[in-house]
């Protein structure tokens, strides 16, 4: 994020991380492990205190290294799995769904189901 002609405050980057723009300048905050960053408070919180799907730690211990698609929320977030550990949850932009073939976010038509609409 470039915070140059940004109102001062705090926005949101991931589940565990978010900005602090302060006068055009930009820090950048990550929380520590078992937080995740609060949209109601502005800093990082307690994982037990967040809605999903941030407050939701998914079960990594029988998965690859990769990431995968949410699909509580309809493939509008996913997961990233590292050495059987959740390592966190990322957003995609808008209009876009998490296509786990090519481990980005794509449109709907180009991602097979559940997540998309490809044949």
């Amino acid at each position: 994020m470039n915070c140059t002609g940004q109102p001062d405050g705090n926005y949101e980057i991931g589940c565990r991380s978010y900005t602090i723009c302060a006068s055009g300048k930009q820090s950048i905050i990550s929380c520590e492990s078992g937080m995740a960053y609060n949209t109601d408070t502005g800093k990082c919180d307690d994982i037990n205190n967040i809605p999903p799907p941030c407050g939701v730690m998914k079960d990594c211990s029988a998965l690859d290294n990769a990431r995968y698609a949410d699909t509580d929320n309809n493939c509008k977030s996913y997961y990233t799995c590292n050495g059987g550990i959740f390592v966190g949850h990322n957003f995609c932009p808008a209009n876009l769904v998490f296509n786990e073939e090519n481990q980005a976010c794509d449109y709907p038509d180009a991602v097979r189901a559940p997540c998309g609409t490809k044949v």
